[in-house]
Order: C-alpha cells, then sequence, then structure tokens
C-alpha cells in the first residue's frame, strides 16, 4: 500500500471514529432530552456539537435551585434542633404526618430528610410509610416540594456526569394504610414526583400549581391559576350541592386572585406553590352527605416579621404602628412568656383588613377576606370539630377555627367598617390574644403557609357577595 493510499485510509477512518462520536453524542443529548420532558424540567437543545459536548462531559458541579439555597442558609429552617441521620438511610415518616397537628415530629422528618439530600450523605434514601397513620396535605407538599427540587438537580448532575453519592430515592409500606396510599396516589409524593395518578370516586383533587413570577408571561399564567383553582372550589361545591351567588362567586374569585398574587409579590423568591383535594365521607361523590376541602398555598423566603422588620420595608407607616404595638405589649408585659413574641404579634396584625408592606393601602385585604371566605363555605363561620384555617409564618401559628368571629369596626374616613381578626373578647389589640389561636411556635417554617381545611354538608345553599 503506497503512501497516498494509507493517507487516504487514515483519514477514512478517522472521519468514521469523527462521525461514530457524534452519533454518540447525539443519542446521549437524545435520552438527555427525553429524561427532562419526563420530569418537566426545562432543557434547551446546545446550539452546535462543541456545546453539547462540553455541557455532557463537563466535570462542573452545577448550582442549587433558588430553594435550595435558601433552605440551608437558615439554619433553623424546619427546626432550630440538631438531628442525627438514620445510618441505614431509611426515613420514617411519623405516624401523624401534619405540620398543622403535629408539628414538632413532621418537622423535625422535614429537615432529617433536607439535610440528607443536601450533604448528599446515602447512595439511596427510603421513606418509610410502615409506621404512618395520616398524611396531611401541609407535610405532604413540603416533602414533596423538596424532592421535586433535588430530583432537579440531581438530573443536572447527571446531564454533566457529576458524581453523586444518591443513587436513587424510593418508597417502602405505601400500601399499610388505605388513606395514605389514597393520599399518595391522588395529591401525594406519588402525583407530585412520578406522574402517578389515580382518579378516586370519592375525591376531587387540585394538582399541584406552580407560580413563578420570574417566568416568561408570569402575569398570564398567574390568572389561569386563579381560574383553575376557582374552578375547582366551584366543583367541590357542586358535589355538596351548594351554589354561590354571582356577587359571591366574583367576590371569591378576587379573594383567591389577591392571595395567590399575595404569595407571589409578599416573598423575596420567585417561586409559589397550591395544591387541594376534596373527600366526602362515603364511597363516592354521587349523593354524598359531607366532605372535607382541603387547599394548601404556600412560599419559601422572607416570614412576614421578616418582611415588616426589613429596614427597606415599603410601608413605614404600618411598621411604625406595629412598633408602637410592640411598645405597649412591652410595658404590660404581653412579651413575657415564650409562647407569645413580637413575631406573633406582627404576624398577626399583618392579616388585618388595611394592613400590607407594600405602599398600595387598598391591597392590604387577602389575607383577612381569604380566611372569611373560606371558611363561609360550609354555611357559617361558627366551630365544627373538623374546619379550621392555619397560617404558619417563620415560628408564628395562628389557627381560625370559629371559635373567635372575625369582626366590624368603624374605620376613620372610609365607608365600610374594616374587618379585624383579634382572638380575644375585646374586639381590639388592647388585649393580648388567646394563646390557644395565636402563639410562637418553636419549629420555623421558611416562608408562609396557609392551610385550610373545611367541612361541608350536603345542602342547597346560596351565599352572599361578602
Amino acid at each position: 500500500m503506497n503512501i497516498n493510499k494509507r493517507r487516504a485510509y487514515r483519514n477514512l477512518k478517522r472521519k468514521h471514529l469523527k462521525w461514530r462520536r457524534r452519533k454518540g453524542y447525539v443519542n446521549h443529548f437524545l435520552n438527555v432530552a427525553a429524561v427532562c420532558r419526563k420530569r418537566d424540567i426545562a432543557f434547551e437543545r446546545p446550539p452546535n456539537y462543541l456545546e453539547l459536548k462540553r455541557i455532557i462531559f463537563s466535570t462542573t458541579k452545577p448550582a442549587f435551585s433558588e430553594t435550595i439555597n435558601y433552605l440551608a442558609m437558615q439554619q433553623k429552617a424546619f427546626s432550630k434542633k440538631s438531628v442525627d441521620l438514620p445510618k441505614d438511610g431509611i426515613f420514617e415518616i411519623p405516624e401523624l404526618f401534619s405540620l398543622s397537628d403535629n408539628n414538632e415530629d413532621s418537622f423535625i422528618f422535614l429537615k432529617k430528610l433536607f439535610y440528607a439530600l443536601h450533604q448528599d450523605k446515602f447512595e439511596e434514601i427510603i421513606i418509610d410509610y410502615g409506621k404512618c397513620k395520616r398524611v396531611d396535605l401541609d407535610a405532604s407538599i413540603c416533602m414533596d416540594i423538596l424532592l421535586k427540587e433535588f430530583s432537579q438537580y440531581i438530573t443536572k448532575c447527571h446531564i454533566r456526569r457529576f458524581p453523586l453519592a444518591l443513587r436513587r430515592v424510593s418508597t417502602k409500606n405505601t400500601n399499610v394504610n388505605q388513606d395514605v396510599s389514597k393520599m399518595l396516589l391522588s395529591s401525594g409524593a406519588f402525583t407530585t414526583l412520578r406522574g402517578i395518578k389515580l382518579n378516586f370516586p370519592d375525591m376531587i383533587t387540585y394538582s399541584l400549581c406552580i407560580g413563578n413570577k420570574k417566568r416568561r408571561n408570569a402575569g398570564a399564567k398567574r390568572e389561569l391559576d386563579i381560574t383553575d383553582l376557582m374552578e375547582y372550589v366551584l366543583r367541590c361545591l357542586k358535589a355538596m350541592k351548594k351554589e354561590l351567588t354571582a356577587d359571591a362567586e366574583d367576590n371569591l374569585y378576587k379573594v383567591i386572585g389577591e392571595i395567590l398574587i399575595n404569595a407571589e409579590e409578599h416573598s423575596d423568591m420567585n417561586k409559589r406553590y397550591s395544591i387541594g383535594y376534596f373527600q366526602t365521607a362515603g364511597d363516592s361523590l354521587a349523593d354524598c352527605e359531607e366532605g372535607i376541602f382541603n387547599l394548601v398555598i404556600f412560599n419559601f423566603g422572607q416570614t412576614i416579621y421578616e418582611k415588616f422588620k426589613d429596614p427597606d420595608c415599603p410601608n413605614q407607616t404600618v411598621v411604625n404602628q406595629m412598633k408602637l404595638l410592640s411598645e405597649a405589649y412591652t410595658s404590660r408585659n404581653f412579651f413575657m412568656t415564650s409562647k407569645f413574641e413580637e413575631e406573633t404579634l406582627w404576624t398577626l396584625y399583618s392579616l388585618q383588613e388595611g394592613v400590607t408592606s407594600h405602599k398600595d393601602w387598598k391591597r392590604g385585604n387577602g389575607s383577612i377576606r381569604f380566611i372569611d371566605s373560606f371558611f363561609k363555605l360550609k354555611g357559617n363561620s361558627t366551630h365544627d370539630q373538623v374546619s379550621k384555617m392555619t397560617i404558619m409564618s417563620g415560628n408564628a401559628r395562628i389557627v381560625f377555627d370559629g371559635t373567635y368571629a372575625i369582626i366590624e369596626k368603624p374605620k376613620t374616613g372610609q365607608r365600610k367598617p374594616s374587618k379585624l381578626m383579634t382572638f380575644n373578647n375585646s374586639g381590639g389589640f388592647d388585649e393580648q390574644p388567646d394563646k390557644k389561636f395565636v402563639n410562637f411556635a418553636d419549629n420555623y417554617f421558611p416562608g408562609t403557609m396557609i392551610v385550610a381545611k373545611i367541612g361541608i354538608k350536603n345542602s342547597i345553599l346560596e351565599q352572599s357577595g361578602g
């Protein structure tokens, strides 16, 4: 073989190897793109072959998401207690997994799980439901969001071939309790993380909705989210043969819109979350007599207290009112107990009509109107054994169950009276609120969450606008 033939052969072989490498890169890219679509992860096609090669073979550690970074910086997030991780990587869900009704065990579990995921301590994390008898939506969705954020991070690491100890997160004993299993398959981890969703005859679900104020067309997306949530509420009422007047429906739409807007604009983070389900006491929605409406809306980021305490808070008029109130409470030794501190007071005051961290006073109506409107869905605002709304923000816990009514007081310069929620017999802030419903909790929620659980009975009802 002469030199020209050898040179031609080498060139041909080189081109063939180059073609094979490119084909392998392209196939790998297609596999990655398929995984990203399946897990609902944004992944744009690289502009050229060299960019694709750089992404696939980069050894640079991917950055954590905004949510993970924020939670990692909050040392007291979920619990100020130090936690010990299980050596076998098996994390047992508490018997009652609920932030509202069993905050101590539930918050400690979330801290353990977050720490294990963030520190990359295990090859496999197993979430064990063997001892769990009840899972509430508030705790379930917090865990699911953590797993979802880390799942996306792990996918990025695999794309860049960055080595991780963690290979998989799995579950076991999910069928031990029928109610827990139904929760997981309708609104829980199986639905949120794996896309596995089953429809049950006794449930109406409102799938996880994630809003991002930095996303393109965020305003249009928010309007769609408001409409979807409103339609979900109306479907639940229809199952109970309840109807709203046109005015009441319009009022409820505005209230839902305002609370979702607040969840975005009042946070220094970009995302807000909402999820819900309605479940009847019987075997099916047909001819059911009563049901329970569940809804959770929350965000991670600055708490209500931290927002007002920030020196850059836009509405210093309200901040000064809060400071005067704190001085009055301090002079009367109301902050001497560990169950009531300034954070609790400021959080409660922020819920009153007309109070907002923004300069636009017209926007300070969302929280109390939301509580009032949703509590009235059951037909009245009186206390029962099921219905309650819980607000968690930082260490502040406020529970409204109808024991103390929302009152109306005339306000100078306004035609309509202002709605107040003071949790005491005086109807004002000169008396300390009932610590059973307004207190300072040991466990810290790194953001703000509203949890609604409303018992609705079967009866034709027309509500007037509020």
